[in-house]
């Protein structure tokens, strides 16, 4: 009968260290999950900043072209006004001309330039928002990928029910000794 008896026990401690064992494997399996969920994170951040940093650049070079072409479209309309003024000059200046031509002309051309320059900074606070809804997306593209990496993670073992399994196999075990000795 010992001999029995030492059989239902060494049922019982292999069904608990086979509990234990597959709470360790799933422990580990949960450990190394969050450890690549979190280089595909650090991957996905080093990408978006990696990006933010090429439109970065890209805005600055768009925005100092908006000025560069801002301040040579506000000197050919200083040159197209002293042009005008000097053929003027050439017929003895504005005074003393019938029909207010010149003035016409000045005014014309003012109206003008300033259209284009208001145009200029129309397309300008489009540019920014472009820019700024690019940066947007960015960071929504990789909270996005960051939250991917991390919906399928496994929480690991769980000790309560660890501690069920082992008493299932305690359980099972004394129940097979009581109905296997009679």
């Amino acid at each position: 009968m010992a001999g029995m008896e030492a059989l239902y026990a060494a049922q019982f401690v292999i069904g608990a260290a086979s509990a234990a064992n597959q709470a360790q494997v799933a422990d580990m399996e949960a450990q190394e999950q969050r450890r690549q969920a979190n280089l595909q994170v650090a991957i996905n951040n080093r990408l978006a900043y990696n990006a933010h940093l090429s439109l970065n650049a890209q805005q600055s070079l768009e925005f100092s072209k908006f000025g560069f072409e801002k301040f040579e479209l506000a000197k050919s309309i200083r040159s197209e006004r002293a042009k005008v003024e000097a053929i003027a000059a050439s017929f003895g200046g504005s005074f003393g001309q019938q029909g207010g031509s010149f003035d016409a002309t000045i005014i014309n051309m003012n109206r003008h330039g300033s259209t284009a320059l208001a145009r200029k900074d129309f397309n300008f606070k489009i540019l920014a928002t472009n820019f700024n809804t690019k940066h947007e997306n960015i960071t929504l593209q990789t909270q996005s990928k960051n939250n991917q990496a991390f919906s399928g993670l496994s929480t690991g073992s769980s000790p309560l029910g660890t501690g069920l399994q082992i008493a299932g196999s305690a359980i099972n075990s004394a129940v097979a000794y009581e109905t296997g000795t009679r």
